[in-house]
């Protein structure tokens, strides 16, 4: 009995082996292999408000300061005003001794009296010589001599009142007043303290027109200045008053170049009304200068541009691609880095190569491009429309072109020539993101979809769609961690993580 026990069991277990088998394979093959929801990471085209800003920072001064100095030496006699004091034009604020010009004053208008006489004695032998000369009692040089001593003597007398004015002049500078209404920022001399004007000018006093009304002067790199322009709107916060936000325009930017470690800057002035004075000369404005605002518009989360799936040996993606007018689309790829036109129509149907290609310049707008698509045959036509065709899909869903072979919004089809990609510049630039369609219940279903679509500008987290999605559509933005060691056979470190085994040598 027991050895007969001892040959069924193996049999039964086979057996119950094989039924477990059996249904965990009809488990497996009636449920999906893995839960979209949970495999990826997506999210909702939604509608709301994209700024595109371009960061500064600058420092705060007054639209108006005068610096007053002295003109003339001396020792500070008197000081009347101080730090924050309130002055009006022609004010008294400071007081040089005025001894030693006193004195001179005192010199000069003694030496014109002197000079007053001669002039006087001068005139009266003047007078003399010319009776004399009259009965020809004198000769003609002795006459001729009475009249140029009169003419040295009234010289003498001008020069000598110059002087006297010289001297008051001076002297009236010894007294320093306000040239402008406004508030003193600085004092920069004391009672006792001697000034010497004889090589340049002293500053004394540095005084603020009118602290209600301020500017920066925010510096702009090179890569943002283009997008720069008066009237356009500032936000800028100091540190002073980190959780407000203050607002100023932008009144001018500058011309002249600023470089500082071959890094080149651009001034760019910004008016800001300051009526409760929180704002204070020399403070540092982190400012935002916006250089478009789009409200109300279809938005997706920039990140979504860098989600790329894992290709399969035989897929095609350019077969799920969404198609879009060809009109827009001829007009509107002209982001280098994001397009890319493959020669691949038949030689006699190939489109003739574009105006402003063979001139080295760009397009004169959307409009010379679609002039030109019209004046093609039908077959170059459809030669074009081939090439988008091939560009749309034969980046297999990716980004589409590599970066400097665009179509000829800067050097043509196949042309190497790169341009920075300024959207609110040029115009809107074609991209692919991947879509997950809805199931019933509204989660995402099925296998992730490439869909070609029209961005505009970008703040950082969020970019505008034109044109390719609808509100709604479930946007691909990555692999959610805890599914990606399932769908890709790697742990969470990735290729490069820590899971990875040390590599060896040949042995």
């Amino acid at each position: 009995m027991g050895a007969r026990s001892r040959l069924r069991w193996p049999v039964w277990a086979v057996v119950v082996i094989g039924l477990a088998g059996a249904g965990y394979a009809w488990y497996k093959r009636g449920k999906p292999a893995i839960d979209p929801a949970r495999e990826y990471r997506t999210a909702v085209v939604t509608r709301g408000s994209v700024v595109q800003a371009v960061t500064a920072n600058g420092q705060i001064s007054p639209v108006k300061s005068v610096q007053v100095g002295s003109q003339v030496s001396g020792i500070i006699q008197s000081i009347y005003v101080d730090y924050n004091s309130p002055v009006t034009n022609g004010q008294v604020i400071a007081q040089i001794d005025p001894s030693t010009f006193k004195q001179n004053l005192t010199q000069a208008e003694a030496e014109l009296s002197n000079a007053e006489a001669a002039l006087e004695l001068a005139q009266l032998n003047h007078r003399r010589a010319k009776e004399l000369h009259s009965n020809q009692l004198i000769t003609q040089a002795d006459y001729d001599k009475t009249i140029v001593d009169l003419h040295q003597a009234e010289a003498a007398k001008k020069m000598r009142e110059a002087a006297v004015e010289r001297a008051r002049v001076e002297l009236s500078r010894t007294t320093i007043t306000a040239p402008v209404n406004g508030i003193v920022i600085s004092r920069n001399v004391d009672v006792g303290q001697t000034v010497a004007a004889s090589f340049n000018t002293p500053t004394l006093f540095l005084i603020a027109n009118d602290l209600a009304k301020m500017q920066i002067e925010a510096m702009v790199s090179e890569a943002d200045v283009g997008g720069v322009e008066e009237g356009q709107r500032v936000e800028f916060t100091v540190d002073a008053f980190p959780t407000r936000k203050f607002e100023g325009f932008v009144k001018q930017v500058r011309y002249a170049p600023i470089t500082n470690q071959n890094v080149v800057n651009y001034v760019t002035v910004v008016d800001v009304e300051n009526p409760d004075l929180k704002l204070r000369p020399g403070m540092t404005a982190n400012a935002s200068i916006i250089t478009a605002r789009r409200d109300g518009v279809l938005r997706i989360p920039t990140s979504a541009f860098l989600f790329r799936p894992k290709e399969t040996p035989g897929s095609s993606a350019r077969t799920n691609v969404r198609s879009m007018p060809l009109a827009a689309t001829q007009a509107r790829t002209n982001n280098p880095s994001t397009n890319q036109i493959v020669q691949s129509a038949s030689p006699d149907n190939t489109a003739p190569t574009p105006p402003w290609v063979a001139e080295g310049r760009s397009p004169n707008g959307f409009e010379e491009v679609r002039r030109w698509m019209d004046s093609l045959t039908p077959e170059q036509r459809e030669a074009a429309r081939a090439r988008m065709r091939e560009q749309m899909g034969g980046a297999g869903g990716g980004m589409g072109m590599r970066r400097g072979q665009g179509i000829g919004m800067q050097g043509g089809f196949g042309s190497g020539r790169t341009a920075p990609a300024r959207q609110a510049e040029e115009g809107p630039v074609s991209r692919t993101v991947y879509v997950l369609e809805k199931g019933p219940d509204g989660k995402p279903t099925g296998t992730p979809r490439p869909v070609q679509i029209l961005t505009g500008i970008n703040d950082g987290a969020y970019t505008e769609v034109i044109e390719g999605l609808n509100e709604d559509d479930i946007v691909v933005l990555g692999l959610n961690t805890t599914t990606s060691t399932t769908t890709t056979g790697m742990r969470p470190g990735g290729i490069f993580g820590p899971a990875m085994p040390p590599m060896r040598g040949p042995r």
